[in-house]
This record gives structure tokens, sequence and C-alpha cells, in this order.
């Protein structure tokens, strides 16, 4: 059997427009890139889709296995008790989904945390306000 990739880039959501843009696009921008994956989009508060909203528009796709990223720079709430139960994740960081009947496994990934390319498009952000 192929392994299909799904990849579940999760936002914090915002009652302004803008949260849910940037990280739909993040999520395009993947999905171009990567395009034997599937990716969808999911909000924490505030925006749509919900996580399980996101969750059941794999429905159809034939993922096999789901890695689920927050698109945050840092931990928090968010990511270490409230995404982890709403996926049902054990102390792993992995858990099951269920997509057209069957289980598909799930994994969960960091947040984006300190990186150089973090860093080099904070200089980038400085280079375009000089």
């Amino acid at each position: 059997m192929t392994e299909k990739l799904g990849i579940l880039a999760i936002g914090h959501g915002s009652k302004l427009p803008y949260n849910k843009e940037v990280v739909t696009q993040i999520a395009d921008y993947i999905a171009q890139n990567h395009t034997d994956v599937v990716v969808r989009a999911g909000f924490m508060e505030n925006s749509e889709p919900t996580l399980n909203e996101a969750i059941a528009a794999f429905s159809g796709t034939g993922v096999t296995k789901v890695a689920a990223v927050p698109v945050f720079l840092a931990s928090g709430v968010h990511i270490t008790k409230d995404i982890p139960n709403i996926l049902n994740l054990d102390e792993n960081g992995c858990g099951t989904l269920m997509v057209d009947g069957t289980e598909v496994p799930i994994c969960y990934a960091g947040p984006l945390g300190a990186d150089k390319l973090i860093a080099d498009l904070v200089y980038k952000r400085v280079e375009e306000a000089i």
C-alpha cells in the first residue's frame, strides 16, 4: 500500500481575517511545493474551519497518515494542552483519526520555534521596513 501524507496546519484563529489568510496561505504554499501531500488548515478559535472540520476535509483524499503542525512560533496552552486534547493524542504526540471509516495515524509536530529561517525572515522584514 502506498502511503499518502496529509498535513493539518493549525492556526490560532482571530476575529480579524488576516490571521486566517496567513495560515491558509502557508498551507497553500506547502500544497504547491509538495503536490503529493494533502494539506488542510484548521483553527483553534474565531476562524473556520475548526480543527474537526479540517480533519473531516481529509475525507475522500486517500490519506494514510496525518501530521498535525501548529503554525505558531512558540508553545503555549493551545500547543501543549488544547490541541493534543482535541486530537486525542497520547503522551508521545501520536494517535489516530477516523477518515472515511478507517483509522489513520496522526502525529503532532512542534511549533515553528527559533530557527535560522525565521531569523532570516525577520531580517528580511527589517530590510523592507527601512
